[in-house]
């Protein structure tokens, strides 16, 4: 007899599971198609950041935080970290990265071994590599006098080189740092990765992932080197010790040497609790992969797409220059130009009507200080042609028209302004957040404020703090034509004492 309560159940249990999978499939569609937000959320938007006007750019921005996929391409990954480490990856991401995004899939170990046939199969044959000094392949106990020196050596060279790109901005260390929130934390990244990967990643990172938000900072091979004994050297990178590990309590290192191995070829027969049963082991890692949907966060040779994924363009299909060096250095993984990119660093769609050229150019090839907590900008290491084509682009495309910059244009500060203004800017605290001589440091530096901004801007930014950036945190004072004038003076006065 059937009964009718539990057709029902499962009549209802069927419908609400067809309902979240049209659900889940609309919106895998959205994120995989990377279609134009609803026009009521641009509409709020405009209402809270208000109306800004755009210089039509010659090409489309390249938005870091709207790739194709979440993950990394896995076409290598086996060149890239050791065989152990991926296996526990693959087992317990979280485990091994706190802030890791990818699921647990439980997974059999014979089944992660079969997905890790699979990669080692679609991998290339060969990785580039590295002449090392074989003193810095030993463990530390087992170095010279000599050896260990030459590697302490390299290990202050590398963190020197790690602060002034400051790698931390984007990347924790063991939950410390990382305020971008793009990169993963490198606690134990000694253990995970093969060497020679790590030079060639740190060298060209676009050319192991077309679509990372990692910049490439032009490091000469004495730096890459000192940068990646750093990393695999220094007990930051390294695992916690744990009580009872090794014979006197030290932690035994993994080596992260890329073994190669040939693909079994005889189908395997297992009765355990294997996901899939048939074929060689490389074949049941595909179709492992397949279905846990790995595809959907990661590019895999030889699996096919779900749905229609838009890629970002190659680097052989961009022909503007500042867009080559915008997506080089992934300028726009922390900043936001004309609504697209990160929020991490000061929007730039109107940067050309605030800073003077020659100051801009200095920055990018040189930056300073201008943010002390925190927010500073890494040092590139570009060159003087590639810092003016930035500077160039910046002043004639990145532009506003509200901003009247002619009215200041050719004017001096007198004497008499310059002191008007030094009075109100004391008056008004100003200094509790600015310093110049003295001073906070929550707001940025204005003691070289005069070399760096537009004197039209100054005045525009004094009027209304919150036109460019509605949420900022400065007062906005009111302030008279004739005040704002003043303080104008005041500020242009504050410049570099040649």
């Amino acid at each position: 007899m059937i009964n009718t309560k539990k057709l029902n159940h499962l009549s209802a249990f069927i419908i609400i599971c067809m309902i979240l999978g049209s659900v889940l499939t609309s919106v895998s569609t959205i994120y995989a198609q990377s279609l134009e937000p609803d026009p009521l959320f641009l509409e709020i938007e405009s209402i809270y950041r208000g109306d800004k006007d755009y210089k039509q750019l010659p090409f489309v921005t390249e938005d870091p935080y709207m790739r194709s996929k979440n993950g990394p391409t896995l076409k290598n990954v086996v060149h890239k970290a050791n065989k152990e480490w991926i296996k526990k990856w693959i087992d317990n991401p979280t485990a091994m990265i706190p802030n890791a995004r990818m699921p647990r899939l439980m997974l059999s170990s014979d089944d992660i071994d079969a997905v890790i046939a699979y990669l080692e199969s679609i991998a290339d044959s060969s990785f580039p590599k590295q002449e090392w000094d074989a003193g810095l392949l030993k463990a530390e106990d087992d170095m010279t006098d000599d050896e260990y020196d030459k590697m302490d050596t390299l290990v202050s060279g590398g963190k020197a080189i790690w602060g002034r790109a400051r790698c931390n901005i984007c990347h924790a260390v063991k939950g410390k740092g990382g305020a971008v929130g793009v990169g993963p934390d490198l606690g134990r990244v000694a253990e995970k990765v093969n060497r020679d990967w790590l030079y060639q990643w740190i060298k060209e990172p676009r050319g192991y992932f077309h679509e990372t938000q990692m910049s490439r900072y032009r490091f000469t091979d004495e730096e890459l080197r000192k940068l990646v004994e750093y990393l695999m050297q220094d007990w930051d990178f390294k695992p916690e010790e744990e009580e009872g590990e090794g014979d006197n309590g030290e932690e035994e290192t993994v080596t992260a040497e890329v073994t190669e191995t040939e693909e079994t070829v005889e189908a395997v027969v297992d009765d355990g609790p294997l996901l899939v049963h048939e074929g060689t082991l490389a074949e049941r890692g595909k179709k492992i992969i397949e279905f846990n949907r790995c595809f959907v966060c990661h590019e895999i040779e030889g699996v096919l797409e779900l749905l229609p994924v838009k890629r970002q363009k190659s680097e052989k299909e961009t022909t503007n220059e500042f867009e080559k060096l915008l997506n080089d250095v992934r300028c726009m993984t922390c900043h936001n130009i004309q609504g697209h990119g990160g929020t991490f660093a000061p929007e730039l769609t109107h940067e050309g009507s605030k800073l003077k050229g020659e100051w801009i150019k200095g920055f990018i090839e040189t930056p300073d200080i201008i943010r002390p907590l925190l927010k500073q900008m890494p040092k590139f290491n570009l060159t003087s042609e590639e810092a003016q084509t930035g500077a160039d682009f910046v002043e004639e495309y990145f532009v506003s028209n509200e901003i009247d910059l002619d009215s200041f244009a050719n004017v001096a500060p007198t004497d008499d302004e310059i002191s008007k203004g030094k009075e109100i800017y004391d008056a008004k605290g100003c200094k509790t957040c600015h310093t110049i001589s003295e001073g906070g440091i929550v707001g940025p530096n204005l003691k070289r404020v005069g070399d760096r901004m537009e004197n039209g801007f100054i005045f525009f930014h004094l009027k209304d703090p919150h036109h460019e950036v509605p949420d900022a945190v400065e007062p906005d004072y009111n302030l008279s034509d004739e005040e704002a004038t003043a303080l104008t003076h005041y500020l242009m006065s504050c410049k570099d004492k040649k």
